[in-house]
């Protein structure tokens, strides 16, 4: 394997809080994933991968740049958790650096790899224990950090207030009543078949999408309605850092509106 270069680029997400860690802080949030959030598998997929090569191919991100080595999927796994075993969690900042970029910036988890793994090894899964760990320590490209932020904060993407929620759809509803004679859109109506959760783009920079899915259930008689309160966003931008305890209390905020409304479905756009 080629020696691992990389143009420096700087992301105050990974530099600035590499600042604040220590490698006690570092080995306890790797024997917290490993321990406690990790599977048999891990292991097993680890000292099964016999480096044949058949993963390569598949990877976007090797083919994107020109065959290099350490692109390919097996490169990625034992530059991130093979090397967190083999150092048993005893790594340095820099090491936790190497791990966020190769995590975060070279593999999508798109699992594309796994389909032509003879061995059927869950590379996906191995590089996502790599964002989880990352993810606890803090140390993610600062937009991703961001929108997890503002998940935790007002339950979507955008940093968007309730009151900016509601002065949206007031005036999604002026408009639309330039075509729809007394347009009214339900918002924390009761008893509705539907409750509508959309992206939280379409509030804020993409209303056009937001305005024409509104005129079609308007008009096609759906009883439906949109939340009141925050929570309306069903994007869920913490599963990027693996910050599960973000995602459980964003989806269950979903779920806490469609009991007080008292809905039959939840149904989200795209």
């Amino acid at each position: 394997m080629k020696e691992f270069k990389r143009e420096i680029i700087t992301d105050i997400g990974i530099d600035r809080v590499l600042d604040f860690l220590d490698e006690k802080r570092i080995k306890r949030a790797i024997d917290r994933v490993l321990s406690k959030e990790s599977a048999a598998r891990l292991k097993a997929f680890v000292q099964t991968c016999v480096h044949c090569g058949l993963c390569s191919e598949t990877c976007h991100h090797y083919l994107s740049h020109d065959g290099d080595p350490t692109y390919a999927p097996a490169a990625k796994v034992k530059m991130t958790i093979g090397d967190i075993l083999e150092k048993d969690g005893n790594v340095t900042k820099e090491d936790i650096k190497r791990y966020a970029r190769i995590a975060f910036t070279e593999c999508n988890l798109c699992r594309r790899c796994t389909m032509f793994c003879p061995f059927g090894i869950d590379i996906g899964y191995l590089i996502s224990l790599v964002r989880r760990i990352c993810g606890i320590l803090g140390v993610a490209p600062q937009f991703i950090q961001d929108q997890v932020y503002s998940h935790m904060s007002c339950y979507n993407m955008l940093w968007l207030k309730q009151d900016e929620w509601l002065d949206t759809i007031q005036w999604i509803e002026d408009e639309l009543r330039y075509e729809i004679k007394n347009a009214r859109i339900p918002i924390g109506k009761k008893d509705s078949d539907i409750l509508l959760l959309i992206h939280g783009l379409e509030a804020k920079y993409m209303t056009p999408l937001l305005m024409n899915m509104l005129k079609i259930m308007l008009v096609s008689g759906v009883d439906f309605t949109l939340p009141d309160i925050d929570g309306w966003d069903y994007t869920n931008k913490s599963i990027y850092m693996h910050d599960f305890e973000t995602m459980t209390m964003v989806t269950k905020r979903h779920y806490e509106i469609a009991t007080k409304l008292r809905v039959k479905r939840i149904v989200i756009t795209e």
